[in-house]
């Protein structure tokens, strides 16, 4: 039985849905050892920032969004909230990852999204396009940072594919 729960769960994450992920992030309980600071990124940090939030978000290595420990959420809400973006920021609110402090949501710890537009929706506070609103430090989008690595790794194993292969032979 346990063979066949670990073959559906690859099977089910390699089709790309998210149905046996666990939510992540510590509970505040969890954290009495931890220092107020947020733990150091893994990849290039992304911003975003407006009135009432303030966040930094990285990208894992196995390609999940982390919004960092220490970012600012908006604490009132769009009147167009999806009702899935509300009811994650209320399990948030609720399981202490988000604590309000004044008048904003903090992340008492790092959160793990599924996407990078869910990241900027809880951020925000309503429907929010990650791909757009998620900057570095020198203004690139998520979204043209995402293609400037799909370039760079298309180049890097065009490269590689043209060294692979049989040596030309010696024409002397």
């Amino acid at each position: 039985m346990e063979e066949f729960v670990d073959q559906t769960i690859t099977l089910v994450g390699a089709l790309g849905c998210d149905l046996f992920r666990a939510m992540r992030g510590s509970l505040p309980g969890e954290m009495n050892e931890i220092s107020n600071e947020p733990s150091a990124p893994s990849g290039p940090v992304f911003f975003f920032r407006g009135q009432g939030f303030a966040a930094e978000m990285n990208v894992s290595a196995s390609g999940e969004f982390v919004v960092r420990r220490g970012s600012r959420a908006r604490s009132r809400t769009t009147a167009t909230i999806p009702r899935g973006t509300a009811s994650l920021r209320d399990t948030l609110i609720e399981k202490g990852i988000l604590r309000e402090d004044d008048g904003a949501l903090i992340f008492s710890s790092d959160y793990t999204f599924p996407s990078v537009s869910s990241a900027a929706a809880v951020v925000y506070g309503g429907s929010a396009n990650g791909r757009i609103l998620w900057r570095l430090q020198d203004g690139r989008t998520y979204a043209n940072w995402e293609a400037d690595e799909v370039a760079d790794s298309s180049t890097n194993n065009s490269i590689a594919d043209l060294s692979v292969g049989t040596p030309e032979p010696d024409p002397a």
